[in-house]
């Protein structure tokens, strides 16, 4: 089947996911190969938009979280989608694109200071529950491939960061029940304070990242996925109280559904592949039942047909991107087959990091 999948991919895909196959999962790229394919990639509109918002110092576009209609940033001309969107398109971190970009976290720069974080994060950043730039900046220059890279500074330290992480979800194990982490605050479901706890931001970096990784490590953090599954996914919105101010967390894993629906449903969205990958990265699919059981779903359905079309949730925003979600590749989702490519590419991923954390083990 997995073979199945790469010949199908390898004829009918994106340049970017021929790239990443040949070099992530079958490691067989040549550097030839890699320059042609990276020159037509770097031709493509989506990719273009990145890179000519690209600043002198690097900085990309107006804004770094996300959209502004204020700062005039869009879906890719930002600093967090652009650059994870360059990564994820296949750009190494030696290429001048990645290179500039995670070193202007680094610079202070006058223009559009209001919105470019300032490198020294606050120290109450720390202190917010699954909030705060340092999360959504780490996780993003580790996504570019500087976990090692990233200049010794003294503003960001990545490996503080990825411990913090996971501790958010170490803390996890500390509470059997919601009542023991939420508060009600003028009938706002509330954090209690002082309640570290893992968000998108906090699997993001532990997905993309090498240093916390160990037999023990990655057993705890099933533990605290499997714990995390038992809670209620009402979809309740919790907040962050803070000097007056509800702050919503950054998809924080309490309450609003893990996966956001499960491959037994009618369909699934882009965010069902988005975090089934990076649980998958970390190694802990098999070892949390939830998991396993949405990963074997996926592999009996591959078995009955590969194309996933068909179950894959018909909103048009799904091949969006966004600070949270983004998983296409093809630029031409009216395409069904271009749309399957995206759709194979993240199964695909899903199967290699899920079965080589088996072997890990």
């Amino acid at each position: 089947m997995k073979e199945k999948i790469i010949n199908y991919l390898l004829t009918h895909a994106d340049p970017s996911i021929v790239l990443r196959i040949k070099r992530e999962i079958l490691q067989n790229l040549s550097e030839k190969e890699e320059t042609e394919l990276l020159d037509q990639i770097i031709l493509q509109k989506n990719v273009q938009s990145v890179l000519q918002a690209q600043k002198a110092d690097g900085w990309i576009g107006n804004y770094f979280h996300g959209m502004s209609g204020k700062y005039g940033a869009g879906m890719y001309d930002n600093m967090e989608v652009g650059l994870r969107y360059l990564a994820e398109k296949g750009f190494l971190p030696k290429s001048d694109y990645l290179y500039k970009a995670v070193h202007s976290f680094l610079l202070e720069s006058e223009e559009n200071k209001i919105a470019r974080p300032h490198p020294k994060a606050p120290v109450n950043d720390y202190e917010l529950t699954a909030c705060g730039l340092y999360l959504m900046r780490s996780s993003v220059i580790i996504r570019a491939g500087y976990e090692q890279l990233f200049p010794q500074n003294d503003f960001i330290d990545l490996t503080f960061d990825i411990n913090y992480s996971f501790k958010t979800f170490a803390n996890v194990l500390n509470f059997s029940s919601v009542d023991e982490v939420i508060d009600t605050h003028r009938k706002k479901a509330c954090f209690k304070p002082d309640t570290p706890w893992p968000c998108v931001y906090d699997l993001r970096i532990l997905a993309h990242s090498k240093a916390w990784k160990s037999t023990e490590s990655i057993t705890l953090l099933a533990k605290s996925v499997s714990r995390l599954f038992t809670f209620p996914q009402s979809g309740v919105d919790i907040y962050t109280y803070n000097k007056g101010q509800y702050i919503s967390p950054c998809h924080a894993f309490i309450h609003i559904p893990i996966l956001g629906g499960s491959i037994s449903d009618e369909f699934i969205g882009s965010h069902w592949f988005d975090m089934m990958e990076l649980f998958a990265r970390c190694g802990v699919v098999k070892k949390v039942e939830a998991l396993k059981k949405e990963y074997l779903s996926l592999l009996e359905r591959l078995d009955e047909d590969i194309d996933l079309t068909t179950i894959f949730s018909k909103h048009k925003s799904e091949n969006s991107w966004s600070p949270y979600d983004g998983i296409a590749l093809e630029e031409n989702w009216r395409s069904k087959i271009k749309k399957q490519c995206d759709l194979l590419f993240r199964a695909l991923l899903i199967i290699y990091y899920t079965e080589l954390g088996t072997s890990a083990d």
